[in-house]
């Protein structure tokens, strides 16, 4: 027979059985809390679909309109590049988000898409918010990967620029 562990004293079963208690107390409130916080943010930049509108849209007018949402959509992505610092293109990315995602639903509600005859512009609308959800993607990488070394290069010009061999630079 084996001895029994030195570090386990049955004397203090008591208090480990209490210490365990209190980590598996502290570690559930600990994880209650940051789901808390992910669905407060993920409901606060998602915003809700608004009931269909009672008069709808044409074809014409919806395709039209899921064009121009995807106009914005594109312009907003080719101006996180100019963003400063590079590292916030991230942030400037999610209120831009949900500006955007506010129009679409509200198009959307206008549109009718339940109907079987709009399955076309349903299919329109689904792919372009899943555009939108891979360009958030790209904009949160941006931020963390790629950001830093932008803002490093802009850095660096500037050290450059003021540096007495550089004379006079436009």
């Amino acid at each position: 027979m084996s001895a029994p562990d030195p570090r386990k004293d049955p004397r203090f079963r008591r208090y480990r059985g209490a210490a365990y208690g209190v980590y598996i107390l502290l570690t559930t409130l600990f994880s209650i809390w940051i789901l808390w916080s992910v669905g407060r943010s993920v409901a606060a930049m998602t915003p809700e679909k608004p009931p269909n509108a009672t008069q709808a849209l044409t074809f014409r007018e919806c395709l039209d309109g899921a064009r121009t949402l995807w106009t914005e959509l594109e312009s907003g992505r080719e101006k996180l590049v100019n963003v400063s610092p590079a590292q916030d293109v991230d942030q400037e990315w999610m209120r831009f988000r949900t500006a955007w995602l506010e129009r679409l639903r509200q198009r959307e509600s206008e549109c009718a898409l339940n109907s079987r005859e709009r399955e076309p512009l349903r299919a329109v609308f689904r792919r372009l918010e899943g555009v939108q959800d891979l360009y958030t993607i790209h904009a949160v990488q941006y931020a963390g990967e790629v950001g830093g070394a932008v803002d490093a290069l802009h850095d660096a010009f500037e050290t450059a620029k003021r540096s007495p061999g550089a004379g006079r630079l436009p």
